[in-house]
């Protein structure tokens, strides 16, 4: 039925069939109904009155169906198929899961025993691709002065209430730094 061609038996049909929720009714009809709602008072009653019997039919708890019924429905209900098992006896059952299980255990035994693949080696090309990695430690160890122990920074002391260890000034060299001063601290 169109939209345009809603009337107050329609709506009752809508009514009685979907009840008061506009949810539940033909969405091709749900906007003509509510129109003829919203401008017929005859319509807004017919709606009212649906609306009560719909709370009335929630309230009721719902009937558990008897074994009866139960039986009926399901001695009618459709069968599924099964398929029958391979062989009629047992002993073709056990053959059948003996087979499947030895087919299990040999395929677990083949992949336990496969050769681990061979080392992977990169080609000339492709470790020439990866580039250098220069960190600044690289720095230090590519020093070309062959007595790099010879050049050892200064490092002096200026606080007074620490014990530094300082070279003797006569001394000159690597030797001096290493050999401890002993100074005097007065509290």
């Amino acid at each position: 039925m169109a939209p345009a061609e809603m009337t107050l038996e329609r709506l009752r049909r809508l009514l009685d069939a979907y009840g008061a929720r506009p949810r539940s009714w033909p969405e091709v009809e749900r906007d003509a109904a509510r129109e003829l709602i919203a401008r017929s008072p005859a319509a807004r009653a017919l709606c009212d009155a649906a609306a009560a019997l719909d709370a009335l039919l929630e309230r009721v708890p719902a009937p558990e169906p008897s074994p009866v019924l139960v039986g009926r429905i399901l001695a009618t209900a459709p069968r599924p198929t099964v398929l029958p098992f391979p062989g009629r006896s047992g002993r073709s059952r056990r053959r059948l899961v003996a087979a499947v299980g030895l087919a299990a255990a040999a395929t677990l035994a083949i992949w336990l025993m496969r050769r681990p693949e061979t080392d992977r080696t990169l080609e000339p090309a492709a470790l020439a691709e990866l580039g250098d990695y220069e960190t600044p430690t690289d720095a230090l160890l590519a020093a070309t002065d062959p007595d790099t122990v010879e050049v050892v920074p200064a490092v002096g002391c200026d606080d007074p209430d620490v014990a530094c260890d300082e070279p003797d000034a006569s001394e000159s060299g690597p030797a001096a730094i290493r050999q401890p001063v002993q100074k005097e601290i007065h509290a």
